[in-house]
């Protein structure tokens, strides 16, 4: 039987092998990392790629689908508004029965709210045409142009309850943008749309009417044609011209249309550019981030919005036909507009072995995007013995493993990795929070915990991914 000193000295031994141990994790690097840092470098180098294609004036656009209208379509558009002036526009459109597509400015929706709330009553489509039409100041920078675009669109969430994927570029994109302005754009789930018939209505000062109505009727005809027009303040004989205009596309046999998500834009060549600007790679780093963000805050609109639907058995909205168009008109275009990048839903369950634990998940309850399996990250945690703590004044999801704490923060798009006295930073594109639920990496997100990924395979009809879990140390004597 061990005597009281060998006692004592083997719970000093036990103390001193605990205390190294601690010492031990909390000195150590991160030493699975190494897939994740190679992916950030591999992520970094794919934005500096897109910043070079961009500088050098090459666009890059999302994959999106169009449907093109059987009937031959016209779709009449008016700039500028709203103003006095858009009422007649409405009156004119109601007596023949014609939908069309107001491009406003955030200054004049606040001006005239109630021609706007008109325009979402009659059914119309609205498009965002920056907030104050200034040349000098939105093409000055790609920054000024886009903070106009969100004065704007806040303008008309707050005035009639209506958010627009439709963009229409003062002066059109001719001359104005360059592909850094289409990107960042088509990134936040915009689609930019310029013309092919210009009325010319805005020509000089006082055009009659007669003349706007033989320069439309001069112009060539397509399949699909957009017309320019203008109903801001100064364009009467715009009024006046259009009945004419109308009774024209008609007698050609072609069908009235408001844009829409199916309708596939039209943009100008690049042509020859008019102001002198430069996008540091500071600045288009932040604005790719803020357009991720805009596109995420939009696809949760989209669940609240059918969520909402569901909710109301469609009720409220026969009651109020022109909102219900309008709702409906932006649920779909921003739903086709984010279309290219939602990730397709897997077919096959997914099951991670952990140990002697298992994590299963259905194929809606997992995604897989950009070739990463991305999971909920309270399962995930779960059923590896883990904590998981959302913070929502701060949109941050704080995970508690073993020593090691990870901060899932949404509003930087950033994952805090925290040991000890050590902090790491890292960019994280790949987390999303839909319907509530946090995605993230799953590979990432165990090697960063400590632990590794040893196997990925298909069996039995199920993907199976085993890992070995040995970050999440518990240590003798209460540590």
């Amino acid at each position: 039987m061990p005597s009281l000193l060998h006692v004592h000295r083997f719970r000093r031994i036990g103390l001193i092998v605990s205390f190294v141990l601690v010492a031990l994790i909390l000195l150590q690097p991160i030493s699975n990392s190494s897939a994740f840092a190679a992916s950030a470098d591999n992520e970094a180098a794919q934005r500096q790629e897109i910043y070079g294609q961009l500088q050098a004036g090459k666009r890059i656009w999302a994959d999106k689908d169009y449907a093109k209208p059987d009937q031959p379509t016209v779709y009449l558009t008016f700039d500028d508004g709203p103003s006095k002036l858009t009422d007649g526009v409405l009156n004119i459109l109601r007596e023949e029965g014609v939908p069309a597509t107001f491009f406003m400015l955030g200054e004049q929706v606040k001006a005239y709210p109630e021609q706007v709330k008109q325009v979402v009553k009659d059914g119309h489509a609205i498009g965002n045409h920056t907030y104050n039409h200034k040349y000098t100041e939105l093409y000055s920078s790609v920054q000024t142009f886009w903070n106009q675009i969100q004065q704007t669109e806040l303008a008309l969430e707050e005035t009639a309850g209506v958010k627009t994927a439709l963009i229409r570029a003062p002066g059109g994109t001719f001359g104005n943008f360059d592909a850094f302005y289409f990107y960042y754009l088509d990134q936040a789930g915009y689609e930019v749309y310029d013309w092919n018939i210009d009325s010319g209505d805005s020509a000089r000062v006082g055009v009659p009417a007669a003349e706007i109505v033989r320069k439309v009727k001069n112009s060539p005809l397509a399949h699909e044609v957009i017309v320019l027009m203008h109903d801001g303040t100064g364009h009467v004989q715009t009024v006046k011209a259009l009945p004419e205009i109308i009774r024209y596309f008609k007698d050609e046999g072609y069908a009235f249309a408001p844009l829409g998500p199916q309708v596939q834009p039209v943009h100008f060549s690049a042509g020859k550019m008019k102001w002198s600007r430069s996008v540091s790679p500071a600045l288009h780093a932040g604005l790719t981030l803020e357009a991720d963000q805009h596109r995420l805050a939009w696809e949760q609109d989209i669940m609240r919005q059918q969520a909402h639907e569901r909710q109301i058995g469609g009720a409220q909205m026969e009651n109020n036909p022109g909102v219900a168009l309008n709702a409906v008109w932006m649920r779909d275009s921003l739903a086709a507009s984010l279309a290219s990048t939602k990730p397709p839903v897997p077919s096959e369950p997914l099951e991670v072995t952990l140990d002697g634990g298992k994590l299963l998940l259905e194929p809606n309850e997992y995604r897989l995007k950009d070739g990463h399996y991305q999971v909920p990250v309270r399962k995930l945690m779960e059923a590896m013995g883990g904590r998981t703590e959302w913070h929502a004044d701060r949109r941050t999801a704080s995970v508690q493993y073993g020593f090691r704490v990870l901060d899932y923060d949404l509003m930087r798009y950033e994952l805090r990795v925290i040991q000890g006295m050590k902090r790491t930073v890292y960019h994280l594109p790949q987390m999303e929070l839909l319907d509530g639920t946090l995605y993230v990496p799953l590979r990432t997100t165990i090697e960063l915990l400590g632990n590794r990924v040893e196997s990925y395979e298909k069996d039995q009809g199920r993907l199976q991914v085993k890992a070995a879990l040995t970050g999440g140390y518990m240590l003798p004597y209460g540590f």
